[in-house]
């Protein structure tokens, strides 16, 4: 059972829980070495002797750390400890995507596309990978405060080419997302991802699931036995090219659904162009053939039986032994004379009083207790032993891991010890922590270095070291095969004197290529294209222009394009946008006439005394909301108006001119400098 504030391994300090699962509970817990923040996903203490459940929690893990791109959860280390297994992963903060939907929808259909792009992106990775996830769904998918996308539970995620593994029913949990192969028993393959996916897709559009029910089992029926529904029965706006891609995505038939990830990616990455408005509703082909006969599922019956078997117990008889002893005479003690016991006593009571009373003076009379003086400053030190009737012997400089630089550490004789009053007592004063010159290790191996800085330092109890150096290592992958291993660059200059238990040192190691595929940035903010060249080895060439529609700081293009291989040291071009650009406003003056209409008061019947028009005039431009009064007067004849208007270029201004609460003139048209 893990507790609050208790500390993994001597490294991950638990803060506090923030999530669980059907197995496993997840903690928020501080990384005392790396000093960050980490997510400790802990297997629960009633599956720890479920060898099927470790099995899984350590695929997860397995599963997890295959896998290196910015939308999947990064999995930092993998270890167990008193028979506890746990995975330590990247901390996202932020919130699942099943609670965003609650409390954003409706999203805007450019956010929708952008969130779901980001989630195929991901899956499209572990395809690669031959890994499927098999439980995609939005309380497996954390969304950032930016919208940035982290995909986590691989727990039940397992290759394409893992045949050792029973496809069970253990999906029920997640049956809302089920495909209906799934549904019917048979095993997962990339396209009931494809399936999952679209019912994502779905729910982000609309903020509901598709089929709802009383029961898991009356759940799955629906998926494959009813038609999907039709989004646009209930959200005309939805373009069709977008619904289409949920119809395609979620067929009945495998082979109607998209061949794989990357094609309904590049289908969902158009589906809001303008050329794709009066796209017609997607058939399946399957529909123009033949009308398929489902067969219902059957559920399970377990008919084997347990039968309880008991054992008699024998039981012995043990004969008792009866021992019988010989009886002895009393004693008949011989009479003493109380004369000699009374006279030894006296003499042994004044030899202990004697005794007891040299003890006495030898320890208050001649005697001193050694003061404690640990993290004292020499001088409280000095007067602390001369309160104790003792001197100040030799001062003696030592490094240490604790006390304070000019404190006391120790003394000697020790602390409680009494010596003669008038002896010398040393002292040990701190010198800090030990300062540790730094050497140049660039070209040395990296895991021989590595571990001559990590067995720095003292040993605890259980033969840990402590106080050693906090090593970092940054991969570079090198076409040179002498690079490999080695040490090529390190965070701190070599002749730096540090104390290792404060210091981190970053070496970049050499790893040996692989090739790997560029991957899309489009609308991702910069710093994940920063996070994947580090990766590889890559360089970035960046350059800004305004975009109206695309956030400053994301990607509007790349080259080159996504799915072309890369080697290290090859440069990836990225143009980013810098915002909306700033538009030039332009001044323009309307002339018009406003007639003055007489009128009267009711208790003006002779109509002697006119009263005035109000007048109101209201201006949509830059700097005015055209629902809002923009001057108020009253006229009490006609006259001419000039009315101001400041109009953005590519814009139009408006104006509305209403008397007396009637609208006399109006115009939404007017162009900027007219």
């Amino acid at each position: 059972m893990v507790e609050i504030n208790e500390k993994l391994s001597g490294r991950y300090k638990i803060l506090r829980p923030i999530g669980q699962g059907g197995m496993a509970n997840v903690f928020l817990a501080q990384d005392l070495i790396l000093d960050r923040k980490v997510a400790v996903k802990v297997l629960r203490f009633d599956f720890q002797d479920n060898q099927n459940a470790i099995r899984r929690f350590q695929r997860e893990a397995m599963s997890a750390s295959q896998l290196l791109h910015h939308n999947i959860v990064e999995v930092y280390d993998v270890s167990q400890e008193n028979d506890q297994q746990y995975i330590v992963m990247e901390y996202v903060e932020g919130t699942d995507l099943k609670t965003y939907i609650k409390e954003k929808s409706p999203i805007s259909l450019e956010l929708v596309v952008n969130i779901m792009s980001q989630i195929l992106s991901a899956i499209r990775i572990a395809h690669q990978q031959n890994i499927i996830h098999r439980d995609i769904k939005p309380q497996n998918i954390l969304i950032t405060k930016d919208n940035e996308v982290k995909i986590t539970d691989f727990g039940i995620a397992v290759a394409l080419t893992d045949t050792s593994i029973t496809q069970t029913n253990t999906l029920l949990g997640s049956v809302h997302y089920l495909s209906p192969e799934q549904a019917r028993g048979n095993a997962a393959t990339i396209k009931s991802d494809i399936y999952a996916l679209g019912v994502v897709l779905y729910e982000l559009i609309t903020g509901t699931v598709p089929f709802d029910g009383e029961s898991a089992v009356s759940i799955a029926l629906k998926h494959f036995q009813e038609s999907f529904p039709r989004i646009k029965d209930s959200l005309d706006y939805v373009p069709q090219s977008l619904e289409n891609v949920v119809l395609k995505a979620t067929t009945k038939l495998q082979a109607d659904r998209y061949e794989s990830v990357d094609e309904m990616l590049q289908d969902l990455r158009t589906s809001l162009s303008a050329s794709r408005m009066k796209e017609v509703l997607f058939v399946p082909a399957s529909q123009n053939e033949k009308t398929l006969v489902l067969k219902p599922i059957k559920p399970l019956i377990n008919k084997n039986k347990s039968h309880p078997h008991q054992e008699k117990k024998k039981q012995k008889k043990v004969d008792e032994e009866i021992v019988v002893y010989d009886e002895l005479p009393p004693l008949v003690k011989p009479r003493r004379s109380n004369r000699i016991l009374k006279l030894l006593f006296l003499i042994l009571s004044l030899l202990t009083l004697a005794l007891a009373g040299y003890w006495a003076f030898n320890q208050v009379i001649l005697q001193a207790t050694v003061p404690d003086m640990e993290n004292m400053t020499q001088a409280e030190a000095e007067q602390a032993l001369k309160d104790a009737k003792l001197t100040l012997g030799e001062v003696k400089h030592v490094w240490d891991e604790s006390i304070e630089k000019d404190k006391v550490v120790k003394s000697e004789p020790k602390v409680g010890n009494k010596i003669d009053k008038g002896k010398k007592v040393d002292l040990y004063i701190s010198d800090g922590k030990q300062l540790v010159k730094l050497e140049n290790y660039v070209g040395e191996d990296y895991e021989k270095i590595r571990r001559s800085l990590m067995s720095y330092g003292k040993t605890d109890a259980n033969g840990k070291n402590i106080d050693t150096f906090i090593v970092e290592r940054r991969d570079f992958w090198t076409n040179d095969p002498d690079q490999v291993g080695k040490i090529l660059d390190q965070s701190i200059e070599p002749g730096t004197q540090v104390i290792p238990s404060e210091t981190q040192i970053t070496f970049t190691v050499g790893v040996a290529s692989d090739n790997v595929q560029m991957q899309d940035f489009s609308n991702l903010p910069l710093k994940m294209v920063y996070t994947f060249a580090e990766a590889y080895g890559l360089s970035i060439s960046e350059s800004y222009t305004n975009d109206d529609y695309i956030p400053e700081g994301q990607v509007i293009s790349q080259s080159p394009a996504s799915g072309v291989e890369l080697s290290p040291g090859d440069t990836i071009e990225v143009v980013v946008s810098s915002g909306p650009s700033e538009e030039s406003i332009t001044t323009t003056k309307i002339p018009t006439y406003i007639e003055y209409v007489p009128r009267y008061a009711e208790n003006d019947p002779n109509q002697n005394k006119p009263l005035s028009n109000v007048i109101q005039i209201f201006i949509g431009d830059a700097n005015n909301n055209i629902n809002e009064v923009a001057e108020e007067f009253e006229i009490t004849q006609s006259q001419n108006l000039e009315i101001t208007l400041y109009i953005k270029t590519n814009s139009v201004g408006q104006y509305r001119i209403v008397r007396d609460g009637q609208v006399i003139e109006e115009r939404n048209d007017v162009q900027p400098g007219e």
